[in-house]
């Protein structure tokens, strides 16, 4: 069959040989790098799909981006930290409040019960105390609390934010992207997991790479036909670095995964070309040996039955796949990103417009950064823009959900990709990927709260005459508890007797009150109160919560 070009960078020896001095990388993550000419990125765009590897992207061309509005910009430096604001802020539900030397507990808790406030977290040592209070009752309460004498100070809590921790890796400051899309906030949750394998279906890997130093895990060359899936082009290292480059070793760049596993699996030979066939075959094998996500940087206008079912077995066996959507500038359907079964990926820039290189449309579901940093072979790095640079941080993205939340399968972590994506209006059907807001979509549901309690009171006498009283209940399976009270006698005995032919009768005796706590299945027990010849009056109370597992 016809081979499939995918979306690389600098694969074809055409474009190496023409652009070689505009795409070399420098040797360190800080040393300059030679942009390219926008002019000769968009002739060669004409001749290859390329992902334009530059200092910028290419300049705007008439007809790209989805609503014509498109701007491209070039990857900005950012801040290390998030800005920090000016203004004080005040919890409106809780005071803070400071009492003087020798004040003692009963003390504060009768200044606390003047002013209507509750205590909520006490620091005796400096003698600092948390309170709240209901918004609508915080001035009259703190102006009660002022006037106690016992009070050394009281006023609103203030309020304080979490600041993101920048990783320490050297070309952090470059990457915008993981910025944009949320990605320190949602490192927060994970980081990724080790047992979350993303396989990089592309030219391979380079085992070299150091940002990718402990991240790969075993792969096969379906170009050659050996276990080594060696990278002789450099596209299939760039993206396994977007995904998961060691993030915190002071070297690179950080991964959206960086915690993830990286699966290299060739597919694409030293120009960046292959068949559909030896695609699917690749998709398959990965998916077969646990890639859990797998990322399709690569791709053509044609499509086979074969490329298409093994997207589907991919999803099927319990693997997302996330695939570029294309460079050409075109609502034209680009495949595996357009089988119905794969996430589509544009690229959008800084300011979540669409680059103009970008294909779109509504086959396209979401879109991602579209520049970043990546790393090159032989242990440099360099930028890396195109669709093939947006879709590995989609990939990596749902790899730190799969980590976040490992029994969710394709389609609940790509419902909560899309829940959570900022719309991209009249370019792709969802938006631009959002890391914290996907993690949250995915959570796990909070249990539904335990049915309420159910509670029947007795109350009744023990005579000379009548020295015994039982009463039947059905109950739910759960948690029983019976609490007796009385006055008259010193002590009474009370029995739990299981009616039908499961469990032991038990016994607790001795003075007011005695309590019976038992986690029970369903059915009709006997509680019964024994006593001596003395008049006594008791009140017996049954509390039965259903669903409870463990007796306190």
């Amino acid at each position: 069959m016809a081979p499939v070009r995918r979306v690389p960078t600098i694969g074809a020896a055409l474009a190496a040989s023409i652009l070689v001095g505009a795409l070399t990388t420098a040797p360190s993550a800080h040393a300059a790098r030679p942009a390219a000419s926008d002019d000769l990125c968009d002739l060669l765009d004409l001749v290859l799909p390329l992902d334009c590897r530059a200092g910028a992207p290419a300049a705007p061309k008439n007809g790209g981006g989805g609503d014509g509005s498109a701007q491209d910009t070039s990857p900005a430096s950012g801040d290390r930290v998030r800005q920090t604001s000016t203004t004080v802020r005040y919890d409106p539900g809780r005071l803070a409040v400071t009492f003087e030397r020798r004040v003692t507990r009963p003390e504060i808790d009768a200044v606390f019960a003047q002013a209507g406030v509750t205590l909520e977290q006490a620091v005796p040592a400096i003698r600092a105390y948390m309170v709240g209070v209901e918004p609508s009752r915080r001035d009259s309460a703190l102006a009660s609390l002022r006037d106690s004498p016992e009070v050394a100070t009281a006023g609103p809590e203030v309020l304080v934010d979490a600041l993101d921790a920048a990783p320490n890796d050297a070309d952090w400051p470059q990457q915008w992207g993981l910025r944009v899309t949320g990605m320190p906030q949602a490192w927060k949750v994970t980081g990724g997991s080790s047992k979350t394998i993303v396989a990089v279906v592309d030219t391979g890997v380079d085992p070299g790479q150091p940002d990718l130093r402990g991240a790969l895990v075993p792969g096969y060359d379906f170009v050659h036909r050996t276990a080594s899936p060696l990278d002789d082009e450099g596209h299939g290292t760039a993206v396994a670095g977007i995904i998961a480059a060691r993030t915190n070793n002071s070297e690179g760049i950080a991964g959206v995964c960086g915690s993830c596993s990286i699966m290299p699996v060739k597919v694409l030979d030293e120009h960046g070309v292959g068949d559909d066939s030896v695609i699917a075959a690749g998709i398959v094998w990965a998916v077969d040996h646990g890639a859990k996500v797998v990322n399709l940087s690569l791709g053509g206008p044609g499509t086979t039955p074969a490329l298409d079912d093994a997207v589907a077995y991919a999803v099927r066996k319990g693997a997302v796949v996330v695939a570029a959507a294309g460079n050409s500038s075109s609502t034209a359907p680009f495949y595996p990103a357009g089988s119905p079964q794969a996430i589509g990926v544009a690229a959008t820039t800084e300011a979540d417009r669409p680059y103009s290189w970008s294909s779109y449309g509504t086959w396209v579901k979401l879109a991602g950064p579209g520049c970043n940093p990546a790393p090159t072979l032989g242990g440099g790095y360099g930028s890396f823009c195109g669709t093939s640079s947006a879709t590995p941080i989609v990939a990596g993205l749902a790899a730190l959900a799969s980590s976040s939340n490992p029994a969710a399968g394709p389609p609940q972590i790509e419902q909560a990709l899309e829940k959570a994506a900022v719309p991209v209006a009249g370019f792709v059907q969802y938006g631009r990927v959002d890391a914290p807001g996907t993690l949250t979509a995915l959570a796990p549901a909070p249990p539904p709260p335990p049915p309420p309690a159910e509670i029947v009171t007795y109350r009744g006498m023990l005579t000379a005459r009548a020295r015994e009283q039982s009463y039947n209940r059905t109950i739910p399976a759960g948690r029983l508890t019976a609490t007796l009270a009385f006055t008259g006698a010193r002590t009474l005995s009370l029995w739990l007797i299981p009616a039908a032919s499961y469990g032991t009768p038990v016994r607790v005796s001795g003075p007011s009150p005695l309590q019976l706590e038992r986690v029970m299945p369903a059915g009709t027990v006997r509680l019964t109160i024994r006593g001596d010849a003395t008049p006594t009056t008791y009140t017996l109370t049954i509390k039965t919560q259903p669903g409870a597992t463990a007796v306190r």
